[in-house]
């Protein structure tokens, strides 16, 4: 590889920190240059690992095969991400650092997806963010391969530190538009935060903050439910964030802890591209009055999904049982102008259809906000 190329990707990890898009590509170039069939980067909320990730984006030559991983649940059964924490090493280690011989060729990870898929070799590294979450980049080479050498490991030492910088670029940019998010919603009275699929919390409002007769604070920025019926159901929520049977929207009544008044807790997923590393199992949590009405005004939904003007009014016209011709008639555009911002509406959002629409936009109340 010559310097111009290794600068040229080192660029490109840069600008995959803020535009997430490119993150599959980036991985490919670095997969190819270390002399590996794929690569794959994936997150956890805590440094600690679970066996649960957040987020994971895949390099497209593996793709197939890390998908499958991820379906039959091997994540939890696997050696290889706690022996590569346990040795604590700051750069790339092969399976030959952290297994025997032995013991790699009866991991789990190797008898039933390895070498399912025609690979042999692996290699992998750990990265700690500052605000305690980790993130792994692991890549595979075929079968009939040499094992990744010290000399390979070496040069992918190289795009190490690259990576690291993006991962805490990409950590911060992320936390700015949730805490952007939340604070939309503050500025038209609405208590709101940004939790994860464990229920740590990643950025409050000082609305929801002050609101103590509802929720509880426990160790660990975690919060419950004052109301056990409730905290149940933001449980079952908050498992599903990120997944395949994730709903568009939860909403639930929750009593104060007088009982005397119900409030209702929207659980919603966090917007954002499908291969953003980090956005896969993080929700915003609002909490409105019973009373709260319908639907929300254009300046809310544009701020709190990235929408164009074009694709909120879109958006807001499905809400209110719009068709896609009673938008262009109503706009002067045609049919399949409105198509494609209806197909921008769903990617931005989240959602793949306009009932889901509906379901999310429907839970976020109507608010005096010019739009």
């Amino acid at each position: 590889m010559t310097d111009n190329d290794f600068e040229r990707i080192v660029d490109r990890i840069h600008e995959a920190a803020v535009v997430p898009d490119l993150w599959p590509d980036v991985l490919e170039d670095i997969a190819h240059a270390g002399g590996a069939h794929g690569m794959v980067m994936i997150s956890s909320g805590s440094d600690r690992w679970s066996g649960v990730w957040n987020g994971v984006v895949m390099s497209p030559s593996i793709e197939e095969a890390f998908s499958a991983f991820i379906s039959e649940g091997l994540a939890s059964r696997t050696e290889t991400t706690p022996r590569l924490l346990a040795r604590d090493h700051p750069g790339f280690v092969s399976e030959q650092d952290v297994f025997t011989l032995e013991e790699w060729e009866r991991d789990p990870y190797r008898t039933e997806w390895n070498k399912k898929w025609g690979f042999e070799h692996a290699c992998a590294t750990a990265v700690h963010s500052p605000s305690g979450e980790l993130v792994v980049f692991h890549m595979e080479r075929l079968a009939g391969q040499p094992a990744f050498s010290r000399q390979d490991l070496d040069f992918l030492d190289r795009f190490r530190p690259h990576l690291a910088r993006a991962s805490l670029l990409a950590t911060r940019w992320r936390l700015a538009r949730m805490q952007a998010a939340t604070e939309a919603l503050a500025l038209v009275d609405l208590p709101a935060l940004a939790i994860e699929r464990s229920g740590r919390v990643l950025v409050a409002n000082a609305l929801i903050e002050g609101m103590t007769d509802v929720l509880r604070w426990l160790p660990g920025d975690r919060i419950a439910m004052r109301d056990a019926a409730a905290d149940t159901l933001l449980r079952a929520g908050l498992s599903q964030l990120g997944s395949p049977l994730e709903k568009g929207v939860r909403s639930f009544a929750a009593c104060r802890a007088d009982n005397q008044d119900r409030v209702v807790v929207h659980l919603v997923s966090m917007p954002g591209e499908a291969r953003d590393l980090f956005d896969g199992a993080v929700g915003i949590l609002m909490v409105t009055p019973v009373t709260a009405p319908q639907a929300p005004s254009l300046a809310l939904i544009r701020g709190l999904f990235d929408l164009s003007p074009s694709e909120a009014r879109v958006a807001r016209g499905i809400v209110q049982g719009q068709t896609i011709g009673d938008i262009a008639a109503l706009h002067g555009l045609s049919r399949e102008t409105i198509r494609n911002q209806v197909k921008a509406v769903f990617a931005k959002t989240g959602t793949h259809s306009q009932r889901d629409v509906v379901a999310l936009l429907g839970a976020i109340p109507k608010l005096t906000v010019a739009g």
